[in-house]
């Protein structure tokens, strides 16, 4: 379903205004696209939102009212026919729609990862050693922040996620009825895609691994492969980009004996993390969780062979040894044994590298955009009948 007539749309996420960082990117690759296609579109970040309270617990609970006055004020100089709002923070646009809400105006919550699944990987990590949640922490953010999470998915117009597992995991809470909860993964820039490099372009940078440094991304299981692999005598380097933490806290998770072969490259702009993409060998995706994963998709679009956990989409776009090499949960060894396997054989990297760009050639964001529009259609249908 094309819109037939420019919407007015709003977007909303307590995400800093950084493009660099990947909810943050995903509206603006939005924005851009929405208005591309001849339709308005405005953000709502975390500085509109309030830069008050900072300390994260507070703010998780205070941030779906300090959202509410926001969007109030952005509602109250202009009509939208969409407020599309991240996790909770449409929590008082649903309450308000109970009875009566804006004119015409449907709200979307979209999910660009449901807390609940990252709070039992947290959970694990405590259980594994990696972080500390005391009892009062596990009290807490359940009846705060999940309990707010779950009431906006509920009272929603329509639910947007971005992998299987958690439109499973909405479905099976009874979140939305089925044909409300849709799955629209995100894209890759049309310039990359349409630029990607040759099969046979040369690379030899060694192992990538881009993303924030937080156990999230599997870190400890990331070293501990790096650190064995060096240990038996493979010195193959690797880069980590974007950490979002000074170069020697990185280094400092390393064996002292692996540290010369770690480069450190600080969160850069979208186009010098596809010429990383483009020189190095393989990439690295341990994540014990991911809401999607756009460095995965990325990478493969640029013919970079992925070793990942099936975290986010990963575990749909992933197809064991065809696409990409899966890898369990928390298994260094895994990893170890799959690095180890492709870096003795180019030519099944240079297979698993052109099937990984054939696989993903069609997930632009103006695909992801478009079906975005499709679905606001569809809602402002539904609720026209109502």
């Amino acid at each position: 379903m094309r819109s037939a007539h420019r919407l007015s749309i709003l977007l909303a996420g307590d995400y800093p205004d950084d493009p660099r960082l990947g909810s943050s990117k995903v509206l603006h690759k939005l924005r851009d696209e929405f208005t591309a296609l001849g339709h308005d579109c405005d953000v709502i970040w975390s500085h509109e939102i309030g830069r008050w309270p900072a300390i994260r617990h507070l703010r998780q609970l205070a941030s779906p009212w300090m959202a509410a006055r926001a969007l109030s004020a952005r509602m109250d100089r202009k009509k939208y026919d969409v407020v599309d709002a991240a996790s909770a923070e449409g929590l008082f646009l649903g309450l308000s729609n109970m009875i009566g809400g804006p004119d015409g105006c449907v709200f979307i919550c979209r999910s660009n990862g449901i807390e609940h699944r990252n709070y039992a990987r947290m959970i694990d990590d405590h259980v594994h050693g990696l972080m500390h949640k005391p009892w009062t922490r596990r009290l807490w953010y359940p009846a705060t922040r999940l309990s707010q999470v779950a009431a906006a998915a509920r009272l929603a117009d329509r639910l947007i996620v971005t992998n299987d597992a958690d439109r499973t995991f909405a479905l099976d809470r009874g979140w939305q009825p089925p044909d409300r909860v849709a799955l629209v993964p995100h894209g890759i820039s049309d310039t990359f895609l349409a630029d990607a490099p040759a099969p046979d372009a040369p690379r030899g940078a060694g192992l990538l691994f881009c993303g924030t440094w937080d156990h999230v991304k599997g870190i400890a299981y990331l070293t501990a492969a790096i650190n064995q692999l060096h240990a038996a005598g493979h010195r193959v380097p690797l880069t980590v980009l974007g950490p979002g933490v000074p170069a020697d806290v990185v280094l400092a998770s390393f064996d002292v004996d692996t540290r010369p072969f770690v480069s450190v490259i600080d969160r850069a702009p979208e186009e010098r993390v596809m010429a990383e993409y483009r020189r190095h060998d393989m990439l690295l995706w341990t994540s014990s969780y991911e809401g999607f994963g756009l460095v995965v998709i990325e990478a493969m679009s640029q013919r970079l062979p992925v070793i990942a956990t099936p975290s986010g989409f990963a575990g749909t776009i992933i197809q064991h040894d065809e696409t990409g090499m899966l890898v369990p949960f928390r298994d260094a060894s895994a990893v170890v044994a799959a690095v180890s396997e492709l870096w003795s054989n180019p030519a099944r990297r240079q297979r698993l590298g052109n099937a990984g760009h054939d696989a993903v050639r069609g997930m632009s964001w103006r695909a992801t955009a478009t079906r975005t529009l499709d679905e606001y259609e569809t809602a402002r249908a539904d609720r026209a009948r109502r």
